[in-house]
């Protein structure tokens, strides 16, 4: 079976590795995955391409002009006809609203959509068109998949008829440990070992909340002296997160480093994981740094609170209070046996229920479901 997987990646977060994980152990089962990379002319490789390259995994790179681009969506069908694909999985609004909302009979290949999560948090704005035009793209997609079961309550898949939704949770593979590696970054690894490390991994947008972050963490240095933050990732809100930690006086103690790829690898180097989202589907890092036995604390939404078992596995918290973020964060520190047994927990939890072998399997199932 030969599935062409079409992204246009902002970078290697969540849904990239988990995309990277189910090609790699699709490949493990015998199938055909290809990467449909699509990106702008003057892009010349993106972090995906060469990290997927780097695995091994086929790569074609598609390069064409933002927005509609018909041209751009002729392209991707030719090749997979010249390709003889059995079908098309996209991830992300781009890929279903190229596809999507092509007539069955023109787009000729069965449609399967991940749908990763949204990431609107309000306003009149860009991503707002985006996110419309991709809820009415879902209406033409033969098969769309959930990573998790409280994306089933959202307005948008209650929309759509229950016999076209399934709910695959994200997998994870490989364990994470750390290694002589000389690709670390040097500054990221000394500034962690300096002190009790908190880590956050993600693109620097609002919907991250690494502002709620920042406020949680300036109310505790007064009292936890030896405690810092790390927050690999980039994008647009640098900026207002930069402005903040010198409003709060804690620019020393702050490291913001930029994009690192594979930055899953520095997760052993944390003393606690922390996720201020205000909005997820089932984030990769989450499942990487229980895998990493790191304490976790994290907002209560999207699938967030089903992984961590509601508690069991780690610290829950409303989305947008520092102050539970921060009570949460001094219970981690003062707390270090009772921390222990939740990390213990986490950890089996990731590897019995988050495989990326197990992953791959309901997809399969999905698939043949779908040619059928």
């Amino acid at each position: 079976m030969k599935i062409l997987h079409v992204i246009d990646s902002g970078g290697l977060y969540g849904a990239e590795m988990m995309l990277l994980a189910l090609m790699s152990e699709q490949v493990r089962m015998g199938l055909e995955p290809v990467l449909a990379s699509i990106a702008e002319h003057s892009i010349q490789e993106k972090s995906l391409e060469t990290e997927a390259i780097r695995l091994g995994l086929r790569v074609i790179k598609f390069r064409m002009m933002p927005g509609p681009n018909p041209f751009g969506v002729a392209e991707i069908l030719r090749f997979a006809q010249d390709e003889r694909v059995d079908l098309i999985h996209s991830h992300g609004y781009k890929g279903n609203i190229f596809f999507g909302l092509l007539p069955r009979f023109a787009r000729r290949f069965p449609l399967v959509s991940t749908v990763h999560g949204w990431t609107w948090t309000g306003g009149v704005n860009r991503m707002m068109l985006y996110e419309w035009l991709d809820s009415k793209a879902l209406s033409g997609v033969d098969r769309i998949v959930l990573v998790n079961t409280q994306m089933l309550k959202h307005p948008r898949i209650k929309r759509i008829p229950i016999n076209k939704v399934s709910v695959v949770d994200n997998g994870i593979v490989g364990e994470l440990t750390v290694e002589d590696d000389s690709d670390f970054d040097a500054e990221v690894v000394s500034f962690c070992e300096k002190g009790f490390t908190i880590g956050a991994i993600g693109r620097l947008s609002q919907e991250k909340g690494f502002d709620i972050l920042l406020r949680a963490f300036a109310g505790l240095t007064d009292e936890f002296p030896e405690i810092r933050v790390v927050i690999l990732g980039e994008g647009g809100w640098r900026a207002q997160l930069e402005a903040l930690t010198e409003k709060l006086g804690i620019s020393d103690r702050v490291l913001m480093p930029g994009f690192k790829n594979n930055a899953r690898r520095y997760i052993p180097f944390f003393n606690l994981f922390a996720i201020s989202s205000h909005t997820e589907g089932l984030p990769i890092s989450l499942l990487e740094a229980m895998q990493a036995s790191i304490p976790i604390v994290a907002s209560c939404v999207g699938g967030i609170p089903d992984v961590l078992q509601d508690g069991r596995c780690g610290l829950l918290v409303n989305p947008g209070s520092e102050e539970e973020l921060g009570h949460a964060i001094a219970h981690v520190i003062q707390n270090p046996r009772e921390a222990g047994v939740r990390v213990t927990a986490a950890r089996q939890r990731a590897i019995i229920a988050y495989s990326s072998r197990r992953m791959a399997e309901e997809y399969l199932e999905i698939y043949k479901g779908v040619l059928q």
